[in-house]
C-alpha cells in the first residue's frame, strides 16, 4: 500500500502539493479499527490474472472461469473480512459483492451532471472504497483521486486495486 505511482503522476504538475498530504508509511501511520485483520486479509488475496474488466456499465473484474470454486470461496472469506462493503456493487471473478448502498443507481444519475470526464483530473471527497472513482476511470478520466477518512473503506480500495492495477485510480486516507 504505497502511493509511489500517484506521486509520480503528480510530480511536476499543478497538483504536486497533494503529494505532501499522502501517507509516507501507510503501515505505521494508520492503525485503528481492525487494521491488523484487514491487513491480513489484503496480504492473503490470491494473485489471479485479470483477463478482462469493465468499469463503464458495471464494475467487474475478471471472469468466473478464471478461478475455481475453492479459490472463489477463499476470495469470499477474505473480502468479507473487510465488511461491511458500503458502496458498490462489485463483481470479482464471478463473485458478486453485495453492498449496503446501490452506488450504481447513484452513478446513473450523477454521470449526466459530470460528463464528459475524458482527460479530466478528478478529486472525489468522501469516496468510500472508490466505487465512483473506478466508474469515473471507466469514463476515461485522466486521473482520479479519492479521499476518505474511514480506513476500512481505504482498505477495500486496496483489495480492488490488488486485482486492477490500472487505470490511474487512487484512494487515500
Amino acid at each position: 500500500m504505497n502511493y509511489s505511482e500517484l506521486i509520480n503522476e503528480l510530480e511536476n504538475t499543478n497538483l504536486s502539493p497533494i503529494i505532501d498530504c499522502l501517507p509516507k508509511d501507510f503501515l505505521t501511520e494508520f492503525n485503528h479499527g481492525d487494521f491488523a485483520g484487514w491487513l491480513k486479509a489484503l496480504n492473503a488475496l490470491p494473485n489471479l490474472d485479470v483477463s478482462s474488466y469493465a468499469l463503464k456499465e458495471q464494475l467487474r473484474i475478471g471472469e468466473h472461469s478464471q478461478c475455481t470454486d475453492a479459490e472463489r470461496q477463499n476470495l469470499t472469506e477474505l473480502l468479507m473480512a473487510l465488511h461491511p462493503w458500503r458502496k458498490g456493487p462489485f463483481e470479482l471473478f464471478g463473485l458478486h459483492i453485495d453492498t449496503e448502498w446501490r452506488s450504481d443507481w447513484k452513478w446513473d444519475r450523477l454521470i449526466k451532471a459530470i460528463s464528459p470526464l475524458q482527460g479530466r483530473n478528478v478529486l472525489d471527497v468522501g469516496c468510500g472504497n472508490g466505487y465512483h472513482c473506478w466508474r469515473m476511470a471507466g469514463e476515461r478520466a485522466n486521473l482520479v483521486l479519492g479521499v476518505d477518512p474511514h480506513l476500512l473503506f481505504v482498505m477495500q480500495y486496496w483489495a480492488i486495486r490488488h486485482f486492477l492495477k490500472t487505470p490511474p485510480v487512487y484512494v487515500a486516507p
